[in-house]
């Protein structure tokens, strides 16, 4: 099983007793099917138990900071329904005083410099909702180009939402990524 550290965050497997915490922030919040395709809570376990590890889904990884787990973060590549090393990032900090911290962004830096460097991606990319600032924010600073708005993307109770997508490319994070330092 894979760990990635940085100076204040830890990617890690998730731990068992911590499987429960995971499912009700899920619950709590209505998360799109997209990302946990509506899966029993059984399902969502199973998934769990299997984080650290690359699967034919994912590389799930949970986002510990202080000792403490704070979120997740996921790579995710659907086996014969996304090209080959194309991944999609999703990123999840559970609670509102832990965000803006920049446990995210260091969270995105080792995971993408995983990805390119030991996972064969040679794109990664990021949607995330046309109003989500803060995110939108990480990914410019971190220099994810912008490609362009998924206009009326994402189910939610409210109507479909419209996404903006970045993505950097193994060209993009040899130019970029190399310059990224994660201070303490």
């Amino acid at each position: 099983m894979t760990e990635l550290r940085g100076p204040r965050v830890l990617l890690r497997p998730f731990r068992p007793d911590e499987f429960d915490t995971v499912i009700a922030v899920r619950a709590r919040e209505a998360a799109p099917a997209a990302v946990w395709e509506g899966a029993s809570e059984d399902g969502m376990r199973r998934r769990l138990a299997l984080s650290g590890t690359r699967t034919t889904y994912e590389l799930l990884f949970a986002m510990e900071a202080g000792e403490r787990l704070i979120g997740e973060i996921q790579a995710r590549h659907f086996e014969g329904g996304m090209p080959p090393g194309v991944f999609e990032l999703g990123v999840e900090i559970f609670e509102a005083a832990d965000r803006g911290k920049g446990f995210g962004p260091e969270a995105v830096v080792l995971i993408t410099s995983h990805l390119f460097g030991r996972e064969g991606a040679h794109r990664v990319q990021v949607s995330t909702d046309m109003e989500n600032a803060a995110m939108r924010r990480v990914l410019e600073g971190l220099g994810f180009p912008f490609e362009g708005v998924l206009r009326e993307f994402m189910p939610t109770p409210e109507g479909l939402r419209d996404y903006a997508m970045y993505a950097m490319t193994k060209h993009d994070w040899e130019t970029v990524g190399y310059g990224w330092t994660l201070r303490s």
